[in-house]
């Protein structure tokens, strides 16, 4: 009988570790629509949060996943190497291959980059591979004959910051916020940016059903602003729970993932 117990314990032991490898190392796409009547045509955005220098992950199928949506846009929105990560040049070779699928790669800086003895190093290299680093500054895309307002917040940003980059904005063209983290945005909105994504929860990491995440930082037990889509004074929130881990690779009801988001035009509707 205790062989047999030691034997079903063993397995479910054996069980978990797959399940969890499965959670940590394939990633999700997860796939979200947003309408707006700033647009005249549709426009599409991956985005990219807390990679964490995940070496786990199939690098080409995400390139071919990513390919294969084609976006306008790519927002890499911070911790994309891990604080601890000693060799920057990995993550830097997949961020070159994505500037071969689209050229408007924009990227705001996270707490781990702030961290890691080369996170400079490797915020001078994504600027030299052509990636646009936007630390509390914004700046104005156009695809094709749209434009579109792109802001950067800074993970430190004050609230006199985030109204400073809001203060030079277009408004009647489509604005687009990146922030790390979601816990500053939240107080700081004022509902001026049509769509904000952020990362930096991790969805928890471990997560129940119904209940959600456990714990987030910044946020404590049980947070609000874990993982997904939220309305906050007319303004779209998404948090992305990212592509790697942080600390201890575990992940529960939560595989890693990026985000295919298209925001359809609702003028000739």
């Amino acid at each position: 009988m205790k062989v047999k117990l030691i034997g079903i314990f063993g397995l479910f032991l054996v069980g978990i570790f797959i399940y969890n490898y499965i959670q940590i190392s394939k990633f999700f796409i997860n796939k979200l629509s947003f309408q707006t009547n700033k647009l005249s045509k549709s426009l599409r955005i991956t985005q990219i949060s807390d990679y964490h220098s995940n070496n786990l992950i199939n690098k080409k199928r995400l390139l071919d996943e990513i390919s294969q949506f084609n976006p306008h846009i790519i927002a890499l929105t911070g911790d994309i190497i891990d604080s601890r990560a000693e060799e920057i040049y990995p993550t830097l070779d997949l961020i070159k291959e994505l500037t071969k699928i689209n050229s408007n790669i924009y990227f705001v800086i996270g707490n781990h980059e702030l961290r890691n003895i080369n996170g400079n190093t490797f915020i001078e290299n994504l600027k030299e591979v052509g990636v646009t680093v936007l630390d509390n500054e914004n700046t104005i895309i156009q695809i094709e004959d749209e434009k579109v307002n792109i802001c950067g917040l800074s993970f430190f940003a004050t609230k006199e910051d985030y109204e400073n980059i809001l203060a030079k904005i277009n408004k009647d063209y489509f604005t687009l916020l990146l922030s790390h983290s979601p816990n500053r945005i939240i107080r700081y909105t004022k509902g001026i940016e049509d769509l904000i994504l952020t990362g930096h929860t991790h969805g928890g990491q471990v997560r129940l059903p119904i209940i959600g995440a456990i714990v987030s930082s910044g946020q404590g037990l049980f947070p609000k602003y874990d993982k997904g889509v939220f309305n906050i004074k007319n303004t779209i929130l998404y948090i992305d729970s990212g592509l790697g881990n942080s600390l201890f690779p575990i992940r529960f009801f939560n595989r890693v993932q990026i985000c295919n988001i298209t925001i359809e035009s609702t003028k000739n509707s």
